[in-house]
């Protein structure tokens, strides 16, 4: 998807999250009434947009860390850097999952849906720098072949 984007991973991410806000309110609001299928299809497609942004966050920005130049060669600062990130995700999940059952036992479901709607919207707005410097600032990539948005491939056509 990020190679659709132009190699925009901070762009993809806030897509992602922006297309899970509405399924959280669906559930919060629509939880109890929806049907067997539908819950699962709902879960699956929730499962999907949440698992994207952690696999670019983890794999993604661990593999760009590696060419940075303070990093690069030296494996131990690498795996430091990924132990890290991966090592933080894992710790705020574990509090998420702490705080599931006093949640939903003082507030019930529905606000639990709403807990995660407001940690999906805080997450967009913490990636606003991140996406601004990808579309307007030093990381935009540059379109040298001018194929409207997607990553410059060479191909034998290109080259004639």
């Amino acid at each position: 998807v990020s190679d659709a984007l132009g190699g925009r991973r901070g762009c993809v991410v806030v897509v992602f999250l922006v297309v899970l806000c509405p399924l959280l309110v669906v559930m919060a609001l629509f939880a109890d009434t929806l049907g067997t299928g539908l819950l699962m299809v709902i879960l699956a497609c929730m499962g999907i947009l949440i698992g994207g942004p952690n696999n670019i966050v983890t794999s993604a920005v661990a593999a760009d860390l590696a060419e940075h130049p303070s990093i690069r060669g030296n494996k131990a600062a690498l795996g430091t850097v990924v132990g890290l990130i991966n090592g933080s995700g894992s710790f705020v999940a574990a509090l998420g999952q702490i705080a599931v059952p006093y949640i939903t036992d003082a507030l019930g479901w529905p606000a639990l849906w709403y807990f995660m709607l407001i940690a999906t919207v805080i997450s967009c707005v913490l990636m606003i720098p991140k996406v601004y410097s990808e579309l307007f600032g030093i990381d935009a990539p540059i379109n040298t072949n001018n194929n409207k948005g997607y990553a410059a491939v060479n191909t034998a056509e290109s080259k004639a």
